[in-house]
């Protein structure tokens, strides 16, 4: 498994709902992201050359995707699920809602409000959350050791990247004809971060979550000081972390992230601030960041961290669900809740047991713990669900990931009965893995390119096929199918894993590699605003 990037592949959603969230299996099994997403083929069944492009990406397109109920454009910039995304932010379902900010959250104090911040904080939370909702305003001090005293320790703005790697190899002349949107160019407030993300300017929307932090007293220098948190200052916390993730600035994302711990501490909970919430229960900070404070570890090269985090969410969560189950409130306390209502907090917290399970599976193929990621896939087929297919699906290319293609044929049967054995676009990607996984590559190339003619922009498809090529000796025709992706759609196919097999092969085709990857850094420079250092340095390395 190699570093990876998040997807904001579950701590940015698609659209509210309450309805189960299912996992993204848009590009399963090749880097390791916050879901099940980006998982590779073991390089026995492909290559044998490390230096050989990255082979076929385990799990394919993208399932419907449904969130929380009251969800604004910060929970949005962690869940998205496209299939072309390159995980964490990109292609973002960015809608307009809560637009005038978060007094929904805040104010209302609806039962879907309670339903969606309930948590069970530890017993030491429990007991100064008690004491500072009965003290007389003004009299209850906490020590200092009880509260999140986060600030931004980036001591300067994040440059243009690309725009640097443009004046080095292509010259000053070239690169004074970029231009991309930064973060002076937009409000200072939610919109113009949204704008920076829709416009893939994710260093920018770094860049501007400093200065708005900074209102809050969080911003560079403040790190060790006490302010107040509120749903504002969280969500652009959970936001500046995941960019920073996406990004890959993973040391950065882990130092910023760390006052937080496991948001546990008395004052990310709004009965910390009984005077400006009248009493309300329930967490201040989104699931999605917890999920992403979870999951952390993982990116940092701490697996075993992010699974014993996540496990003692998954844990949390049980709890909650028994409340609820034997007729009392998500935290245990006996609060009056609507039959029709508990029915909705019991789906909802199912849903989010399932994100973490899928987080779970994600840990455990970043430890190459295979055993735990196969026996949890198995657990959720079993589950109630409208998408059963699908994972049976990615439980198929899981057992390929191990060499067992005999229960990968034995899943992928299964999904295809289930699906009414109609031929749709995971049918032509999991023939086309089969196929791989026994050395058939011209079969396996028919398979993908049927794929293609249903979704031409899908670069997990696009890249198999080169690989096909590939070892089937067609080079230049590998070439040719990578490089006409790009000229057709630039925006979409100007993605990481295409430009990395490019660039590879490119190096195997000839000694004049170099000035077709300053071709490739042209078009980057046109159709992006920002790139991963990683394609930069492969680009005029």
């Amino acid at each position: 498994m190699t570093d990876s990037t998040p997807s904001l592949s579950q701590y940015f959603g698609e659209k509210t709902d309450d309805k189960i969230k299912t996992i993204d299996f848009s590009q399963e099994l090749s880097e390791a992201s916050t879901k099940i997403n980006d998982l590779k083929l073991d390089d026995n069944l492909t290559s044998a050359n490390k230096n050989e492009p990255e082979v076929c990406r385990i799990f394919a397109e993208t399932p419907p995707q449904a969130k929380d109920q009251t969800t604004s454009f910060f929970d949005l910039i962690g869940n998205n699920h496209t299939g072309n995304s390159t995980g964490l932010i990109s292609e973002l379902e960015i809608t307009s809602n809560n637009d005038d900010g978060y007094c929904p959250r805040v104010a209302l104090g609806s039962e879907a409000d309670r339903r969606r911040d309930a948590w069970i904080p530890s017993e030491r939370t429990r007991q100064c959350l008690i004491a500072c909702s009965t003290a007389p305003p003004g009299t209850y001090f906490p020590d200092r050791e009880l509260l999140t005293m986060p600030g931004v320790l980036l001591e300067e703005d994040l440059g243009d990247n690309i725009g640097e790697a443009v004046t080095l190899c292509l010259g000053e002349a070239e690169a004074a004809q970029r231009s991309v949107l930064t973060e002076s160019d937009v409000t200072q407030d939610e919109r113009g971060l949204r704008e920076l993300v829709q416009a893939g300017s994710y260093r920018s929307a770094i860049n501007l979550t400093a200065r708005l932090l900074t209102i809050y007293g969080q911003g560079r220098g403040r790190s060790g000081h006490a302010s107040k948190h509120s749903p504002h200052s969280l969500q652009l916390w959970f936001t500046r972390i995941a960019l920073l993730v996406k990004t890959k600035a993973f040391g950065v994302a882990q130092s910023e992230a760390a006052p937080f711990g496991q948001l546990d501490k008395p004052d990310v909970f709004y009965q910390f601030y009984p005077e400006m919430y009248g009493g309300r229960p329930g967490s201040i900070a989104s699931f999605s960041f917890r999920l992403l404070l979870s999951e952390l570890p993982m990116h940092c090269g701490k697996p075993k961290d992010s699974l014993t985090r996540l496990y003692s969410m998954k844990s949390t969560i049980k709890q909650m669900l028994d409340n609820l189950r034997q007729g009392l409130c998500e935290d245990g306390s006996p609060m009056e809740i609507g039959e029709s209502d508990r029915a909705d907090s019991i789906r909802l917290w199912v849903g989010r047991e399932t994100r973490v399970l899928h987080s779970i599976v994600n840990c455990a193929l970043a430890l190459k713990d295979y055993e735990l990621a196969m026996v949890i896939m198995e657990e959720l087929c079993h589950r109630d669900g409208t998408s059963r297919h699908m994972l049976y699906s990615a439980l198929g290319r899981l057992r390929l990931q191990v060499g067992d293609v005999a229960g990968a044929e034995t899943c992928f049967d299964e999904a295809r009965a289930l699906r009414g054995n109609v031929m749709d676009l995971r049918e032509y990607v999991d023939r086309g893995l089969l196929a791989v996984a026994q050395n058939a590559f011209d079969e396996a190339y028919i398979y993908f390119q049927q794929a293609s003619q249903l979704e031409p922009n899908n670069v997990m498809i696009l890249n198999n096929m080169g690989v096909c090529l590939l070892y089937g000796g067609r080079l230049k025709e590998a070439i040719k199918v990578l490089e006409t992706a790009i000229e057709t759609n630039p925006v979409h196919a100007l993605h990481e894993s295409l430009l990395l097999n490019l660039c590879t092969l490119y190096d195997m085709e000839s000694s004049k590699g170099r000035m077709k990857k300053f071709a490739l850094l042209r078009q980057i420079s046109r159709y992006q605003a920002d790139a991963p250092t990683t394609i930069l340095e492969k680009l005029y390395g």
